[in-house]
């Protein structure tokens, strides 16, 4: 028979499970946040920042589906929200070429964290202790 006390090694399981709980969590926040901060497309000839926050995404979605409608003409633009590399914020007109081009390069960025996300989360419940756990951090992709 065994001295070892089970009360104990089931508190630290709880303990273990907990952190790697909490820290899944922390991540997933992290790739939130990571998504929210926008991302960048070269779609207008030079590199432009574009807002993803909740708002932003529904917006680029329904530009990019306008953008795919029959009947448009050869010259339709649409104005999407954008800065220059000084900073400069301003809606600027965007062909169906190109707005279907920043719809790529957010779909390819929200991924990237996404894939991100998982993969950490992953090595977190892979991990067999607590310090384990709290090495596994984020790191933008």
């Amino acid at each position: 028979m065994s001295n070892i006390d089970l009360t104990k090694l089931v508190t630290i399981a709880d303990k273990l499970a907990a952190a790697k709980d909490a820290r899944i969590a922390a991540i997933s926040v992290d790739c939130q946040n990571a998504i929210f901060a926008g991302f960048h497309s070269s779609a207008l000839g030079a590199d432009y920042l574009y807002p993803f926050k909740t708002t932003d995404q529904r917006n680029l979605s329904d530009s990019v589906l306008a953008s795919t409608l029959p009947g448009r003409p050869d010259d339709w633009t649409t104005p999407f929200w954008c800065a220059d590399a000084a900073g400069a914020w301003a809606f600027r007109a965007h062909t169906a070429a190109q707005i279907q081009q920043v719809g790529d390069d957010a779909m390819a960025r929200k991924l990237a964290c996404i894939e991100q996300n998982t993969a950490l989360a992953a090595q977190v419940q892979a991990a067999t202790d607590q310090a384990g756990v709290e090495a596994v951090q984020w790191v933008t992709p």
